[in-house]
């Protein structure tokens, strides 16, 4: 918005001052001058001085034409000011006024209080503050603080985006995007979004977004991989690698995938297709392929490799610690449903590392692959997650007691066959993002 010169409360301020001192100066001296006038009359007639009122005389011209020009000053600049082309100033000295200057101050306010809706700069809201407090109608000014309340969250949560650009932590990335997620204004909610995303990515790819199968046999072990790439995809990405429990479940994982709806997520998906039913269940050599592959997307697609983030579930699971520790290429680790126990990981290798990798572990009750446990739900069957998933997460020291630990999340209502779909319902944030995928991008190595 572009404002007059005149519509500077400051400005028209000091013009009031000038205003008044040319008003002063305009009665003043004409009065100072007519009464010296008066008074040498007075004296010359009343000594009956004759040299005196001669001298009188002759100073009552010049003493008249003083007065009126003085009076007439403001005229005389006007001339001046519209001979020049300068007028804006003079302009404001005719409108300086209480009300006037009282208006000015509103529409400071208002100017930067919009201006702050817009940059959602901390600057903005500080000048807007500034213009409000010194308004005196007590009504307008209160009106106008309520909605800079407002504003000021928002630019609070846009001034810890700025921040988290500076010194990155996920805990406050997460936070932040809570925030973001209960904001009622699609506009500023959007911004805001677009301000944390910014964090994380860079130029754009140009490759049309799609979630599809490819046939690749560049590792025998696989006959090829699904991969989503996301809308508006760009550069330093997050890449989420899904390992499927068997050859049979590939297309399932997609699904699982996309049990909620991926169009805000923006982050890449890799889910790789073992090559046979010969080699139903996951193993390390999968494993070995698994993390070359990722490496070839990383500089396909110039995700960023600080953002890699590994989930996987039942039998894939078991080797999800296994395959963290030895690589560790990857940000965060989110184990589902996966059947490992404490006692089998303790002999295995240095498990140190693993326990500053951040995890997120989802376990049911009925952990069996059989009947009854796909259709009961709260019973244990051959294993269960209180025995087997706890005791990881509490044996790394990621939970005490994992029932009640925000590492872990207990399904005590789900059985196995459904946890994949459970898992990746779950949307607390009601932004249509599995709160699974949100955790795991928001991690950083």
């Amino acid at each position: 918005m572009m404002l007059n010169v005149c519509d500077n409360p400051t400005v028209l301020e000091v013009m009031r001052i000038v205003k008044i001192i040319l008003t002063i100066i305009r009665i003043v001296v004409p009065l100072i001058l007519i009464i010296s006038l008066m008074i040498g009359y007075t004296k010359a007639v009343a000594n009956k001085d004759a040299d005196a009122l001669s001298k009188a005389n002759k100073t009552a011209v010049a003493k008249v034409i003083a007065a009126i020009l003085v009076f007439f000053i403001p005229t005389f600049v006007n001339i001046i000011g519209h001979i020049t082309g300068e007028t804006s100033y003079l302009s404001c000295i005719n409108i300086a006024s209480s009300e006037s200057i009282s208006e000015s101050y509103k529409t400071m306010a208002q100017s930067y209080l919009n201006r702050a809706k817009t940059s959602l700069s901390l600057a903005d809201y500080n000048n807007a503050l500034n213009y409000v407090n010194k308004i005196k109608d007590e009504s307008t000014k209160e009106s106008l603080l309520n909605e800079l309340n407002t504003i000021k969250q928002y630019v609070d949560i846009a001034s810890e985006i700025n921040n988290l650009k500076q010194n990155y932590d996920a805990n406050k990335y997460n936070e932040i995007k809570n925030k973001i997620n209960n904001i009622a204004d699609p506009t500023i909610k959007k911004k805001l979004t677009d301000m944390i995303n910014s964090i994380s990515t860079g130029a754009p790819l140009n490759v049309q977004s799609s979630f599809n199968q490819y046939n690749d046999t560049t590792y025998p072990i696989f006959k090829g991989y699904y991969l989503y790439i996301p809308k508006n995809a760009t550069t330093n990405m997050p890449l989420i690698v899904m390992f499927p429990p068997n050859s049979l479940s590939g297309p399932s994982m997609k699904q699982i995938a996309q049990t909620k709806s991926l169009d805000n997520l923006q982050a890449f998906i890799y889910i790789p297709l073992l090559a046979s039913s010969e080699r139903k269940d996951w193993n390390m050599s999968a494993s070995d392929a698994a993390v070359k592959k990722i490496k070839d997307l990383i500089k396909q697609y110039q995700l960023d490799e600080n953002r890699i983030s590994l989930t996987a579930f039942s039998s894939s699971g078991y080797y999800i610690y296994l395959t963290a520790n030895n690589y560790r290429i990857f940000s965060a680790i989110a184990p589902i449903s996966s059947g490992l126990g404490i006692d089998k990981i303790k002999g295995y290798n240095d498990w140190t590392y693993l326990k500053s990798l951040p995890m997120k572990g989802y376990g049911e009750k009925g952990g069996a692959t059989t009947a009854t446990g796909k259709s009961c739900a709260n019973k244990t069957v051959s294993w269960s997650a209180v025995t087997a998933m706890c005791g990881v997460f509490e044996g790394l020291g990621k939970c005490s007691d994992c029932q009640n630990c925000s590492a872990f999340t207990y399904m005590k209502d789900s059985c196995h066959g459904d946890m994949g779909k459970d898992v990746f319902g779950i949307d607390n944030n009601n932004n249509n993002i599995s709160d699974i995928y949100e955790w795991m991008i928001s991690q950083r190595k």
